[in-house]
């Protein structure tokens, strides 16, 4: 039997199609060239997910509703300094960030996982506010923005009593069709987030929640690069034309014929612009397994020194001088090193600082 949400997959017009199909053709395209270029991730992307992982909790917390009052970052909405006694909310996202994309394999997507997610991330808020971890007690929805903004019934966050069974229902679904060949990972994902973000579970944070269960939602659906380019970076510069197009495929989503293309390709453009961010530097490096035994070696080296010189080389693999010279201008010559520095002091790192 057909569950209600289906419909949100299959709210997609003829015309749609081709350039729906053409962006997941393209993500998954790159999904595939990764896991077969990196079966087991080097030690040398420890830098760059280090890089990923800073860049997207600054960006996360930058993300904000269209048209809603941006606080300063380091005062919550209540008006007194953020998480009074905890970490800067940047921290605190980067930590969940990084629990995330070491033990997502372990996750279970259920009602508690959302609370402690929210717990992790949310400031500590006013007295009026439903305390973190917990479910919001006020109606929200037109009374939270700003005067003379005027919002579709159809956009209005769930009843405060209503929330728990939202949530089942979309747990379930969720789990569901993820396991079912039938149903594209990306698209049920996407539906998820529209869902979620329309159920507005928190009184505040919601967002930020959202974020990390996308990144959750997506390593469990195989997509493992995700530690490697940042996709809060990717949202945050389309955040516009991403949430517009978001609040437009919620508008219709209660209908017979809902319109979810607009979301559909926000959320696809937004991974897209991930995916081509993270390859472009990557594709431009030769594949570690084609490397000589002595470039083997000099890799190696660099996974436990920031720098390299001659000496270091020659010293570290028994090479005569030439020999290892011969080997790191090679490497550089493969864009795999570059060359700082000129002389007695020159040495070598990898491209892109690791």
């Amino acid at each position: 039997m057909e569950h209600p949400l289906d419909g949100r997959v299959r709210g997609i017009s003829l015309p749609d199609y081709p350039d729906l199909l053409s962006r997941i053709s393209e993500i998954d395209e790159f999904k595939g060239w990764w896991r077969g270029r990196y079966p087991a991730v080097p030690a040398r992307l420890g830098g760059r997910r280090k890089k990923v992982v800073a860049a997207s909790a600054a960006a996360s917390i930058r993300i904000g509703w269209i048209g809603l009052p941006q606080p300063h970052p380091g005062i919550a909405p209540g008006g007194r300094p953020a998480g009074e006694g905890r970490p800067p909310p940047a921290v605190r996202y980067a930590r969940a960030l990084e629990a995330v994309f070491d033990g997502y394999a372990r996750m279970i997507l259920t009602q508690d996982l959302l609370r402690r997610f929210h717990a992790d991330l949310a400031d500590d808020p006013p007295e009026v506010r439903a305390p973190r971890g917990a479910y919001r007690t006020s109606p929200g929805g037109p009374s939270s923005l700003p005067r003379r903004t005027v919002e579709s019934i159809a956009l209005r966050p769930a009843d405060p009593e209503a929330i728990p069974q939202h949530l089942e229902t979309l747990i379930r679904w969720t789990t569901s069709r993820l396991s079912d060949p039938r149903f594209h990972p990306l698209l049920v994902v996407a539906v998820f987030l529209l869902e979620f973000l329309a159920i507005q579970p928190f009184a505040a944070g919601n967002g930020r929640v959202s974020r990390l269960l996308t990144n959750l939602l997506l390593l469990q659906g195989g997509y493992t690069y995700m530690p490697y380019a940042s996709l809060e970076e990717a949202i945050l510069d389309r955040k516009a034309e991403y949430y517009l197009a978001l609040r437009k495929s919620q508008a219709s989503r209660s209908l017979l014929r809902p319109d979810m293309a607009p979301w559909f390709v926000a959320f696809l453009d937004a991974l897209r612009i991930q995916v081509r961010g993270l390859r472009s530097p990557l594709e431009r490096q030769p594949r570690e397994d084609l490397y000589s035994e002595n470039q083997r070696g000099v890799m190696a080296l660099l996974d436990r020194h920031r720098d390299v010189t001659n000496r270091l080389v020659t010293g570290e693999l028994g090479l005569p001088r030439e020999t290892a010279k011969q080997v790191l201008n090679r490497l550089v010559s493969l864009n795999a090193i570059e060359r700082i520095g000129s002389g007695r002091a020159t040495r070598y790192r990898r491209t892109g600082g690791g």
